[in-house]
């Protein structure tokens, strides 16, 4: 049985995979565990995992398929001859326009590239062109030299695969690169443009063994696994899946969100009609609630406001200003007895001063789960005539569930359904908001 550290270093990613599964895992659970000890509905745990866990176990199950068993190289790839300490069909390998003269030791200009290479040698063009050949010890060391160096370059627009190599523009030297890894060998090809990096490479003529990337073969720690391995490699099949799964995150995103935070109507008390329930919900302004409750633009429409920070002050030899709101906005469905319900979230705050002057704003639309704040800044305070006042701080704090509990109560009570949504689409589009 393989040791656990030697299959950790072999298999990186599947260390990475595992630990975000059990992280995210273990993050879910202990947030349904303080959740239903506080007696809150542990829904938007469920909403979160289904969001989450997929992306993961696919990962997961990716890393899974590809891991391979230490140590048990099957064939190592075959080298390329040597003469004298360097290779010995140079022409063949960098193209025949590179004279022998302008080929120079890559152990010696790059050693934090190939400092574990047997050999490795860097070919020149006058023309700002450059081939790269180098031979390993074996193709974990190639490996290793390929990512450092892929990464140090900052190569971004890549493209490829591990079949035919990998290619894109650096940007420390703004030329393009392509890179073939096989087996214990690697090599790179780069030019001014991205044409002519490819005619780089066509340049080189490298043996029928290392042109089909003929890897080293290795022995996978999960063989039972390895009928998944074949579909996917398929590109169509990795498009669709990935089609598929925007699909259905997109449905269960709103859908999911909807039944997270929905409430139904107590069972067993008469429903309300519309004009009563209105009723009802006007009747909050006469409670204390740290809220306003008024109608909105439409006649089924409510809208409850917090307005949780509202405040000016000074300090710095700077004046400030903050208003944060919180809104619901409430929507009355009495064809299904159901009240749709939208939460709207804005932070606005400016600062000026001898320096310049300062504004930021920020608003969301959707559903908010739940929410706990507070907050006290320091500074002389101004009142709206923007003279100071004796208070040299403010402090707020916001609790959603005290602005939410009063009005859903109304509702189910009533005989209706909370249903809140992230967006009060159309008519028609209803399916997929609710």
């Amino acid at each position: 049985m393989n040791s656990l550290s030697a299959v950790i270093r072999t298999n990186p990613d599947l260390t990475i995979a595992v630990g975000m599964f059990a992280a995210v895992t273990l993050l879910m659970g202990l947030m349904s565990v303080f959740m239903r000890s506080g007696g809150v509905s542990v829904r938007p745990i469920v909403f979160m995992s289904i969001l989450m866990l997929p992306l993961v176990s696919t990962f997961l199950i990716a890393a899974l398929v590809q891991a391979r068993s230490p140590g048990t190289q099957a064939a190592p790839t075959s080298g390329l001859p040597l003469r004298d300490g360097h290779f010995a069909d140079r022409a063949t390998l960098f193209g025949a326009d590179i004279p022998e003269a302008q080929i120079r030791d890559a152990k010696a200009v790059f050693p934090e590239f190939f400092g574990e290479a047997e050999v490795a040698e860097l070919g020149i063009v006058g023309t700002g062109e450059t081939a790269v050949a180098a031979q390993f010890p074996d193709a974990e060391a190639a490996q290793r030299a390929a990512q450092f160096s892929w990464q140090v370059f900052q190569i971004t627009n890549t493209s490829g695969d591990e079949k035919r190599g990998w290619r894109g523009k650096r940007e420390r030297n703004s030329d393009y690169i392509e890179m073939l890894l096989t087996g214990r060998h690697l090599f790179f090809w780069t030019a001014l443009t991205k044409d002519a990096a490819a005619a780089r490479r066509a340049a080189s003529t490298l043996p029928s063994e290392l042109a089909t990337n003929s890897s080293a073969a290795f022995t996978p720690l999960f063989s039972s696994l390895q009928p998944l391995a074949k579909p996917m490699q398929s590109t169509g099949i990795k498009v669709g899946g990935l089609l598929l799964m925007v699909a259905l995150y997109v449905v269960w995103f709103f859908k999911g969100a909807a039944w997270a935070s929905s409430s139904p109507a107590i069972a067993g008390v008469p429903v309300l009609t519309t004009s009563e329930l209105t009723r009802q919900l006007d009747a909050i302004n006469t409670l204390d609630v740290p809220f306003s409750f008024e109608r909105g633009s439409q006649p089924n429409e409510f809208i409850a406001t917090w307005r949780y920070a509202d405040a000016k002050w000074a300090d710095y030899a700077r004046v400030h200003g903050m208003r944060r709101t919180f809104r619901i906005r409430l929507v009355l469905d009495e064809s299904r007895h159901t009240v749709r319900t939208t939460d709207y979230t804005a932070n606005y705050a400016w600062a000026a001063g001898g320096d310049g002057a300062r504004i930021e704003w920020h608003a969301a639309l959707g559903i908010m789960f739940f929410q706990r704040e507070q907050q006290r800044v320091f500074g002389l305070q101004l009142d709206e005539q923007g003279r100071f006042t004796p208070e040299l701080s403010y402090a707020y704090q916001f609790n959603l569930d005290e602005m939410k509990a009063p009005l859903l109560t109304a509702v189910t009570r009533a005989g209706w359904n909370w249903r809140p949504t992230i967006w009060q689409g159309p008519a028609w589009l209803r399916w997929l908001t609710e």
